[in-house]
């Protein structure tokens, strides 16, 4: 543990003190924060406040320095905060405390600003948090935060419960002062707070905190020897204990254990309360010493944690899926009858697309059919060429592959499924449907488990059949070269190109000997921003994996507690890791299609874990400019032999021209953002161009056609945006203010986005997909007893807990 106080204070400026604090607890809830609503919305300069977080912020000012005291954090101290911000880069804030929302304002949009991805303010007092959700919608940041009312510990739970807070990069504590402690061991506890996450909290000296500053002072050994004891709020100062008193009465507490085996590297920061009275806010970073002696038995702690609700387990998860599927069939079956009558009756014959007839030239096969992106690309061919389309994939369950049932395509073939390692059964019959139907042009759209296998049948098919087979589809080499983290980091290094710095790992005491040379580089070098971090993940696919990820390296309780988290994980020849500095920017995926080298298609968009809503980023911007130019580089490298389909996933650093792309994933394989190509007739024409002469002249590059459309799926949206805001709010902890956003975001998707599987033409894979094909999926779960963690409805992919 180290403990540090800066001393060292800057003079405050008396012209921007707030009036004076009143005494007792008359300084809030007594319809102040009401009157600071209309102060704001009946400013003169309402107009230019909107949309400018640093406006709403003065405005805030104005009232507290010329109308009445707010207990904000101020320019002062939220200067400290916002430094933190833009050192840490959190993608993930959490506040507990929001109060009128002054700090929500000026952390979220530091939080936008610095590239994170969600601000959550958690407070108690609805009044209060119909404060905050105003004014962050006056400041024009609703995208980035999130206002959950509540108590903070159940808000906590639920989030966790949700699947909504995985884990938190920095928290802001303002709360209720003898809920910090039990605060943050639920947090630890939920292994929301790990390794990496940073804390501030305010208040810690006046009116002071001493129970909180004891826990994150405690060793291990302390924190272990007071395990099962409560939290004692005898020495906190009566008026912070009472101050709530009069509104909720005597305030309860979780009794969380937390995590003993983290311990806390501090330093204390004077700054000023925007009165101008000093204050000290207390950072604080955890780290894992992971000791090796097992934890007492939850059994033998007093325990009244929040539990997962119980839509969350996994037999009522799958009934609860399935009867939404069947209370869903009366609407989805009334759209997809009333899609033919208006195709048949309403549309002039000369616009519908000709299907199947007898002028196709050629086959195409296109694999991958279940999926949206395989899906997208037999209807753009089956609409914009006069060829034959067929499609294959392998189904878990017969007949019921969505894309089996779509109208764009002439014959579905199902493929054996490869048998645990044996892949044999799966290359040889999809190489026995090539021959067998004569085929001209295959597409791959394989999933990360097939890419390698197709690369096989590629390469085989060409052989045996010459030039008169064309694919899309890298061969094996090209396949393994791309799609193993590190080879990939390793060849994109040897063409010139940036790259995270990025070892390869087969042994933990290896990745101790690079992290001790890399601090000691740090040390002398003194890196700007900081010592550089890493994170630590499995080159294979690794689905259980993915919790880990993100823990940076090295612990910052030093390097036994290092070595003792290494030793947990299983890295070895047969099991490399690869160790990879940790980049703190936003995320972008991109998709392509490359023929011969040459990149006919491109587009990108914002990325994230679970990617289920895409929008293109604009063709002019620069972040777009510099992908395409990254994929261009790529794709020449590759030469003549170089066609597929070829997706990156980036860390971006800066912003505009300014900005540094980190390539840390490729996908040699087609990507889910083809979607976005859905209504651009000229996508068919460039994978026909597979076809044409090496002299044919080259056509422009093509982008999803304007007006550029966004994409959502209706099955998705409605189990994230309703359904679990519904049950939530029925179960007793949920919100009104939770599903209110949740029908928002879902109305704003159904009436201005686009659903990814739904086409007025071609209905019935959509009915499929979600009244034929998940449900089996989850009565097979039901059955098997196989429990699953999360799903990807455009790729029809259950991830296995």
């Amino acid at each position: 543990m180290a403990h540090q106080d800066t001393a060292k204070m800057t003079k405050f400026d008396q012209a921007k003190a707030y009036a004076p604090q009143e005494e007792g607890t008359g300084f809030f809830d007594d319809g102040r924060e009401i009157e600071l609503l209309h102060f704001v919305y009946s400013h003169p300069d309402l107009e230019n406040i909107r949309g400018s977080p640093e406006k709403v912020l003065q405005a805030i000012d104005e009232y507290g320095r010329t109308k009445k005291y707010l207990m904000n954090v101020g320019e002062d101290k939220g200067r400290i905060v916002c430094d933190l911000i833009a050192e840490v880069k959190p993608k993930v804030m959490v506040e507990l405390g929001g109060y009128v929302g002054y700090s929500c304002v000026l952390f979220g949009n530091a939080v936008r600003k610095a590239g994170g991805q969600r601000y959550y303010s958690l407070e108690m007092n609805p009044e209060f948090a119909a404060v905050i959700m105003s004014l962050v919608d006056l400041a024009g940041l609703s995208d980035v935060v999130k206002v959950v009312v509540g108590s903070s510990d159940a808000s906590i739970a639920r989030l966790h419960a949700q699947g909504l807070l995985r884990h938190i990069d920095l928290m802001f504590l303002d709360h209720y002062k003898p809920a910090y402690t039990t605060d943050l061991k639920l947090c630890e506890e939920l292994k929301l707070i790990t390794p990496g996450s940073v804390l501030a909290a305010d208040n810690v000296i006046k009116p002071g905190n001493p129970p909180y500053l004891e826990y994150v002072r405690d060793s291990v050994e302390e924190k272990r020897r007071k395990l099962g004891a409560a939290v004692k709020s005898e020495s906190l100062p009566g008026k912070t204990v009472n101050q709530y008193q009069k509104r909720y009465g005597e305030m309860k507490f979780n009794q969380s254990p937390g995590n003993p085996d983290l311990v806390y590297e501090s330093r204390l920061v004077h700054s000023f309360e925007p009165t101008g009275v000093p204050k000290k806010v207390y950072e604080g970073t955890p780290s894992a010493t992971l000791a090796s002696s097992p934890l007492p038995h939850a059994a033998n702690l007093p325990s009244h944690l929040p539990t997962m609700a119980i839509f969350y387990r996994h037999e009522p998860k799958n009934i609860l899926l399935i009867l939404l599927s069947v209370l869903c069939l009366p609407i989805s079956a009334t759209i997809t009858l009333a899609s033919f009558l208006y195709f048949y009756l309403c549309t002039d014959e000369a616009t519908r697309p000709q299907l199947h007839t007898t002028s196709r030239r050629k086959t195409i096969l296109v694999t991958g059919i279940s999926m949206t992106k395989g899906l997208t690309i037999a209807r753009l061919l089956a609409k914009h060429t006069p060829h034959r389309i067929i499609a294959a994939d392998t189904e878990p369950i017969p007949f019921t592959s969505p894309g089996r049932f779509s109208r764009a395509i002439a014959q579905f073939y199902r493929l054996s499924s490869p048998q645990g390692a044996n892949t044999k059964p799966y290359v040889d019959s999809l190489l026995d449907l090539i021959r067998r139907e004569n085929v001209h042009l295959w597409i791959s759209c394989s999933s990360v488990l097939g890419a390698i296998e197709d690369g096989e049948v590629m390469r085989s098919a060409q052989k045996e059949r010459g030039k008169q087979f064309h694919a899309v589809q890298f061969d094996s080499d090209v396949v393994n070269k791309l799609h193993e983290k590190d080879a990939f980091i390793e060849y994109i290094q040897s063409i010139g190109l940036l790259v995270p710095e990025s070892h390869r790992c087969t042994s933990a005491a290896q990745v101790e000997d690079i992290l001790t040379k890399s601090t000691s580089r740090n040390g002398t070098e003194k890196p700007k921003g900081g010592s550089t971090r890493f994170i630590l993940k499995p080159i294979g696919v690794d689905d259980k994996a993915r919790a880990q990820m993100m823990t940076l390296l090295p612990l910052s309780a030093g390097p036994k507690a290092t070595a003792s988290y290494l030793s947990m994980l299983n890295i070895s020849p047969s099991n490399p890791y690869i160790l990879q500095q940790y980049i703190t920017g936003p995320e972008y995926c991109t998709h392509s299609l490359v023929v011969r080298g040459e990149v006919k298609a491109f587009v990108s968009c914002p990325s994230s874990d679970l990617l289920m809503h895409y929008a293109p980023l604009p063709v002019e911007s620069p972040l777009n400019t510099k992908m395409l130019e990254f994929t261009k580089r790529v794709a020449e490298e590759g030469g003549e032999e170089f066609t597929g389909h070829l997706s990156f996933d980036f860390l971006v650093e800066g912003e505009g021209q300014n900005a540094k792309l980190y390539p840390i994933e490729c996908n040699p394989r087609a990507h889910t953002a083809v979607v976005l190509f859905r209504e651009t007739p000229a996508m068919a024409e460039a994978y026909l161009s597979c076809f044409e002469s090496e002299l044919s002249l080259r056509k422009p590059l093509v982008v999803p056609a304007k007006p550029t459309r966004s994409y959502y799926w209706i099955g998705h949206d409605l189990v994230t945006l309703l359904l679990i805001p519904a049950l939530t709010l029925f179960s007793g902890e949920g919100s009104v203010e939770e599903v209110k956003s949740g029908l928002e975001t879902l109305w704003q998707h159904l009436v201005h986005w686009r659903d990814g599987t739904y086409t007025a033409w071609d209905p019935v894979p959509f009915f499929m997909l979600y009244h034929v094909y998940w449900p089996s999926r989850f009565l097979e779960s039901l059955v098997r007893g196989k429990e699953w963690s999360r799903i990807n409805v455009s790729t029809t992919k259950m991830f296995a807990c």
